[in-house]
């Protein structure tokens, strides 16, 4: 017995020095976890400086930042548990939300819709920048660099920038006062700014034509990630977390955001981000904003007619809507609007010498190019296998379905009405959108993939299918079916990012109803 008894307290002797030393190896622990976690910080900071740099590698960049987490999230189980928790942290805070409870989750917004958007679209090679969006960044780097809008310092550009072949200008470039400048309104300039500034900065060779496309590509990418995330939190204000997940997966990877949007700085970026933060201010309080963000939705308002001309219409229902239900309101955000659009008319003055700017030479306004309630090109607009939007958003049935079975689908248990008229909202702002650039000479939209000219209202289609996406998801025949058309919808628009198909425009006459020749069939000759 006495000897158990020494043994023992040899053995707590012997334990004494590491219990002694456990706060020491705790701290060194801790030490090295926020050593891991700066480091990690440190390199995606420089995977975004490598992106902006601009070099040969640059598309790369933001996968850096992703090594040091990934080798974390294999090697260490603590930290594998520290990340699980905070996404479920993130997921509760998301769905107290779309029950109407809590703020804005922006931190979700941003960890589970713009950095995986963001980072996908940069680093894969497709682009879709065509003449109507050469001007944009070129603008930038004029303003940036130099401090005015005139564009013939890239006058010497190998290819040229500004001339066709024959020496003439490209149509999206027109001199005025001796001056070369866009054709076409300077909306989307402020979004390449936020590219471009930290592109100069960061030593970017900002005289290269390849240097201006890559730009233009990681700006339609940041513009695209914006405004799939403001989506994602105004449709989840709808009552499910899980069905604004869906919904946000059907615009971004198969609809218009994905190869407009997301691959050039079009217009339709534009009007599409204002419109959607302006919505979200409407659904995050529920219908009832106070007086700041019914300023703001003004200013949003306004943003989006220096993007394109046709966002008048949205923007006229928009404040029909505001209107009806607040007259007060109504008010506060016409007057905002007009603030707001102050500081382009003074650009359109100083630049093309009238309060219209670009539209007063553009010959697109041009009334012989119009033609209202035509059938064919309504039917072209909706259907054609070239340029149709239930063809290139195939969820879009389900927006439809839902507008009908709204009175009844309202309501369902796990869903929340929204603020009041919403559905009327969004009915009467696509249909009214799909009479307007079906009257238009041009409706298939010349060089472009899918659907582009209804870009605009692509996002109130998504919204008006969440509801539906909602009470699918509770049955497995419905989760399969919604699993279906993501995956018909991204297949549809790959074509356009992994093979370029949108060359398909080349072809002369283009047959946009033509399913075996149809844009997502198109392989490029040898």
């Amino acid at each position: 017995m006495p000897s158990k008894d020494v043994d023992r307290r040899s053995r707590v002797g012997r334990a004494q020095p590491s219990a002694r030393y456990l706060p020491v190896v705790e701290s060194r622990r801790r030490k090295f976890t926020s050593f891991l976690d700066f480091l990690g910080v440190a390199a995606a900071a420089l995977g975004v400086a490598v992106c902006f740099r601009a070099g040969s590698n640059a598309r790369y960049g933001p996968l850096l930042g992703l090594v040091i987490p990934a080798g974390r999230l294999l090697a260490s189980p603590a930290y594998r548990r520290r990340v699980g928790a905070w996404a479920e942290d993130a997921w509760r805070r998301t769905e107290a939300y779309a029950r109407g409870e809590g703020p804005i989750p922006w931190r979700s917004a941003l960890a589970f819709v713009a950095v995986p958007f963001f980072v996908c679209d940069v680093t894969q090679h497709g682009a879709l920048g065509t003449y109507d969006t050469r001007p944009v960044v070129p603008t930038a780097v004029s303003l940036i660099r130099d401090g005015d809008f005139d564009l013939r310092e890239f006058d010497g550009l190998n290819p040229p920038l500004l001339y066709q072949r024959d020496g003439t200008f490209c149509y999206c470039f027109q001199e005025v006062d001796g001056r070369v400048v866009s054709t076409f309104q300077a909306g989307m300039v402020p979004f390449a700014l936020a590219t471009v500034a930290p592109a100069r900065l960061l030593g970017a060779d900002l005289g290269s034509l390849r240097t201006l496309q890559y730009l233009e590509k990681v700006s339609a990418a940041t513009v695209a990630a914006l405004a799939l995330s403001l989506f994602f939190l105004t449709s989840a204000r709808l009552g499910s977390a899980t069905a604004a997940v869906a919904s946000t997966l059907f615009l971004a990877s198969g609809s218009s955001l994905f190869t407009t949007v997301g691959l050039g700085l079009w217009q339709h970026g534009g009007v599409v981000t204002w419109l959607l933060a302006a919505l979200l201010v409407e659904f995050a309080a529920c219908g009832k904003p106070g007086w700041r963000g019914s300023l703001f939705q003004g200013f949003a308002l306004a943003q989006m007619l220096a993007c394109r001309p046709t966002a008048g219409l949205l923007v006229a229902v928009f404040g029909l809507w505001v209107l009806v239900r607040s007259p007060r309101r109504g008010l506060l955000v016409g007057v905002a609007g007009a603030l707001g659009l102050i500081p382009w008319v003074v650009y359109h003055e100083f630049i093309y010498r009238s309060h219209l700017g670009p539209a007063t030479v553009n010959t697109n306004v041009s009334a012989d190019l119009w033609s209202f309630f035509r059938l064919w090109p309504t039917l072209g607009v909706l259907f054609s296998p070239g340029r149709g939007v239930f063809v290139y958003q195939p969820w879009a049935v389900l927006a439809a379905a839902a507008a009908l079975a709204w009175p009844r689908l309202r309501r369902a248990p796990e869903l929340v009405a929204g603020p009041k008229g919403w559905v009327g909202f969004c009915v009467v702002a696509i249909v009214l959108h799909v009479i307007l650039i079906s009257a238009w000479w041009d409706w298939p939209g010349g060089y472009s993939y899918g659907s582009r000219l209804a870009t605009d209202v692509v996002p109130l289609l998504a919204l008006l299918a969440t509801p539906a996406v909602a009470v699918l998801l509770r049955r497995r025949t419905g989760a399969g079916l919604l699993a279906s058309l993501v995956v018909l919808g991204f297949l549809i628009h790959l074509p356009c990012v992994a093979s370029e198909a949108h060359r398909w425009n080349h072809h002369k006459p283009r047959d946009h109803w033509s399913w075996s020749g149809a844009p997502f069939f198109y392989k490029q000759s040898s």
